[in-house]
């Protein structure tokens, strides 16, 4: 039973992988409200997946310090304020995803895409049954679900960084920053004029970065601007890395919402109920 769950997680999560790569093809030529549209249901996963971390761990949290029968441990158990707040953060998260999916440049961003989405569920599975005698009965798989998406987001982040500062990019030694800003956002095109003006401030962030990379890098550590520069890409890249992981997992998490389900199908440790 288990193994085709996890044959059907690998299909849905090989098609909302797809569903980015039609995004890539055809966002730039989409008017502003199927532009919208996709946003809304991004954030709408990505939400999910962060609902999920946070239900999981405020439950542990409560069942730790609080009695279930308090009135503190009702007031604190979550909902509708923790999840506007994981909705304004999935909100910010797809909308960056969005954008670096539009603006991928290589074949070899897609296929490390394609190859951790077929990943997650055989990983998950692997080190839930490896953590079966270890853990309790109600966690077991979101363990091994959290455990799964951490490995490859460790993974995804050093692949995608060294890629990047591998890249090759426009020369701007002998460029000032304005120069740089202006040669990148000129070559954006997009039907939409929001979205217009979002890709040329992503555009403008990525001139920055070559930039500052081309003064700074690749010798980190011998001052606070090669610091600073390593920062930029580390912290650009484990953000497109982290959301679109939490977008794979909100997608797991969907079905179990549909059928009215909690995501973690299972009975609860004594505490949590």
């Amino acid at each position: 039973m288990r193994i085709n769950q996890m044959l059907k997680q690998m299909l849905g999560l090989a098609a909302l992988t797809a569903a980015l790569w039609l995004v890539y093809l055809y966002g730039r030529v989409l008017s502003s409200p199927w532009l919208l549209l996709m946003w809304v249901a991004s954030s709408a996963l990505v939400g999910l997946g962060l609902w999920q971390r946070a239900k999981i761990r405020r439950r542990v949290w409560l069942a730790a310090y609080l009695q279930p029968g308090s009135g503190a441990f009702r007031l604190l158990r979550g909902g509708v304020l923790m999840a506007l707040g994981q909705g304004l953060v999935a909100i910010v998260m797809s909308l960056y995803l969005l954008l670096a999916v539009l603006r991928f440049e290589a074949d070899w961003q897609w296929s490390a895409l394609l190859c951790a989405a077929l990943a997650l569920p055989m990983l998950a599975l692997l080190l839930a049954r490896l953590l079966q005698a270890q853990v309790q009965t109600g966690f077991r798989e979101e363990l091994g679900l959290r455990l799964a998406l951490n490995m490859l987001a460790g993974a995804l982040l050093l692949y995608f960084v060294w890629r990047a500062l591998g890249a090759q990019y426009a020369d701007f030694r002998d460029a000032s920053l304005e120069q740089a800003v202006w040669y990148a956002v000129s070559s954006e095109q997009a039907r939409s004029p929001q979205l217009m003006t979002l890709l040329e401030m992503a555009a403008a962030s990525d001139a920055l970065q070559a930039w500052l990379a081309q003064r700074l890098l690749p010798k980190p550590g011998t001052s606070v601007w090669q610091a600073a520069g390593w920062c930029i890409v580390l912290a650009r890249e484990a953000l497109f890395v982290w959301s679109y992981l939490l977008l794979c997992r909100g997608a797991l998490a969907l079905p179990s919402l549909l059928r009215r389900a909690p995501a973690v199908n299972v009975e609860e440790p004594h505490g949590l109920r």
